[in-house]
């Protein structure tokens, strides 16, 4: 190579150097894309209980633990298609344990809330008067706020009556999002769905022992319907009673 001035010099490292930047950047595309995604993390809550958490996002993949419904957690910011099942989305998460995994979309409120209806409320389709449906939220169902306007509230969530989830407005108020409502309005309806009355009576009872649970606005409820279901046993032993005093005498 010919003598080059101290100047030109400097401009063939340059190009040199940038040739060799480039290139390196070609062997590593994975790199590239890395560096160029930014994934922003959101609060999120389930609205469906026992949905799968898998370690990859396919009705296929291993499964690592469930979510409750009414849990809060952590929505990474990536999303992906099982379309060897009808093309269904899901959703990448974080639970509180640190735990991450892939859950269907459909049950991942992002943005979301978790509340609870401390009494029946009237479902709307918009924010106005006069768009009220036929449809209620129960006492004790549990749904998750995706935004609010004036004193209106967007919720979706599973009605105790419906089938799948709703989405809609109510008026605000007679909504608790306090954790400890949740909890006691998912084992108290959980107690309630057995079909032995004595094992409701069992699990509510169980919720009315646990110290943990002794600050909820439900507690005075579940305490009422303990007493609804025990009155009648009462009852019908009593009248046996009697009446087999009335056969002695005869």
């Amino acid at each position: 190579m010919k003598n080059l001035s101290p100047l030109v010099l400097v401009f063939f490292l340059i190009a040199c150097g940038g040739q060799n930047e480039q290139s390196s950047e070609a062997e590593n595309p994975e790199k590239i894309t890395q560096e160029a995604q930014v994934v922003e993390e959101k609060p999120a809550v389930c609205i469906w209980d026992k949905v799968s958490v898998r370690d990859t996002p396919a009705a296929t993949g291993k499964w690592r633990t469930s979510i409750s419904i009414g849990e809060t957690l952590t929505y990474l910011g990536e999303d992906a298609i099982d379309s060897l099942d009808k093309n269904r989305k899901y959703s990448k998460v974080k639970l509180a344990d640190g735990t991450e995994g892939w859950s269907a979309s459909d049950f991942i409120i992002v943005d979301g809330r978790v509340a609870v209806f401390l009494n029946e409320k009237d479902i709307y389709k918009r924010p106005d008067l006069l768009t009220k449906s036929d449809k209620k939220f129960s006492q004790m169902d549990i749904v998750a706020i995706k935004s609010e306007q004036d004193d209106w509230v967007e919720i979706t969530g599973k009605r105790s009556e419906g089938k799948w989830i709703e989405s809609g407005w109510v008026k605000k108020g007679d909504l608790s999002t306090e954790t400890i409502d949740v909890a006691v309005a998912k084992f108290a309806s959980e107690a309630m769905a057995k079909e032995d009355v004595s094992e409701q009576i069992d699990g509510l009872n169980e919720l009315l022992n646990n110290s943990d649970f002794a600050g909820s606005s439900f507690i005075p409820v579940v305490r009422g319907t303990v007493e609804e279901l025990i009155g009648p046993a009462e009852i019908v032993v009593e009248e046996i009673v009697e009446s087999d005093s009335l056969s002695e005498n005869q």
